[in-house]
């Protein structure tokens, strides 16, 4: 072949290769579900916790064992019934930090002080776990961990859990502190010239190792950031990834809608149909290493293409 040849098939490669299937990591449902029971077995893990703040140290050690940089972004909050100050923190890890274009894959760790859906007062008073309702997307986070090192992507790669997106009380408390806090110290870091990363895209899991998994289209995702929507689900489909539905499901406030009036355009990828919603059955046994592992690939597929 000669070299007109060459760059003939170069070029005829470059266009045919948009159309190929991406590459996603080799997602491990299994130990994704491991982390989730490992999760669960600290118990109620709501903002200012014990527990809350023990998962923190296990994420911690998780991605610094998998060469991120991680970091904790402290701030406080209020209680909203007693009024007390709560201390909380975000957590950071950074893969590639030299690379100042960056994308954002988050998921909320802390749990809903109670299981607030139930009708039954006696319900009410069981420990809530959050299995799907927070400890899935931390979980799939850790897992991610072990695949970013040697994932191909020319962007840096933040892992982030926030904190405070659930301390509320019969809906008296304001949502989504941690991604609220996130997007200020984002821009304060601009403003002051200390910080030069751009994020260009945000995903946030949430309820992401349900059962019979089934991830619509969130309506807000649609308005704020469509172009990720199409992204994301041309990946899954290309992956043959069935939980990824074509049809619009319920609009849903998320952290996502924090980082999008934050300038960072952000989806949610969520199960919102998920019977358990904040119900005292949250538990393990209603989540799946299958659920786990069809995220993580439709990800690290849409990653490996950035």
């Amino acid at each position: 072949m000669n070299l007109k040849q060459e760059r003939l098939a170069s070029d005829s490669q470059a266009r045919l290769r948009p159309n190929l299937a991406p590459t996603p990591a080799p997602i491990n449902g299994a130990r994704a579900y491991g982390y989730l029971n490992q999760i669960t077995e600290l118990g109620p893990r709501p903002a200012g916790s014990a527990a809350n703040t023990l998962q923190r140290q296990l994420v911690t050690q998780q991605f610094a064992r998998n060469g991120a940089v991680v970091r904790e972004q402290p701030f406080t909050g209020v209680d909203p019934l007693s009024g007390a100050k709560v201390e909380m923190a975000n957590l950071v890890g950074s893969w590639h930090p030299e690379r100042t274009e960056r994308v954002v894959i988050a998921a909320h760790y802390d749990t809903r002080p109670f299981p607030d859906r139930e009708t039954d007062p006696n319900l009410r008073q069981v420990p809530y776990l959050g299995a799907n309702d927070g400890a899935s997307g931390v979980a799939l986070l850790m897992e991610l961990a072990n695949q970013l090192e040697n994932l191909p992507t020319t962007v840096g790669v933040d892992l982030v859990l926030f904190d405070g997106e659930e301390l509320v009380y019969n809906e008296k408390g304001e949502y989504f502190l941690g991604s609220k806090e996130f997007v200020r110290d984002y821009h304060e870091g601009i403003e002051q010239g200390t910080n030069t990363d751009r994020y260009k895209s945000a995903i946030v899991l949430d309820m992401v190792g349900g059962k019979n998994l089934q991830i619509k289209k969130e309506p807000y995702s649609l308005q704020q950031a469509p172009t990720l929507v199409q992204d994301v689900w041309k990946v899954a489909r290309r992956l043959k990834v069935s939980a990824f539905r074509n049809n619009v499901g319920r609009a849903v406030l998320d952290d996502h809608v924090a980082l999008s009036n934050g300038g960072i355009p952000a989806i949610d990828v969520i199960d919102f149909d998920y019977p358990y919603w904040h119900k005292a059955q949250d538990r393990p046994e209603n989540c799946s290493p299958a659920s786990l592992r069809q995220v993580g690939r439709v990800v690290t597929g849409w990653l490996a293409k950035n």
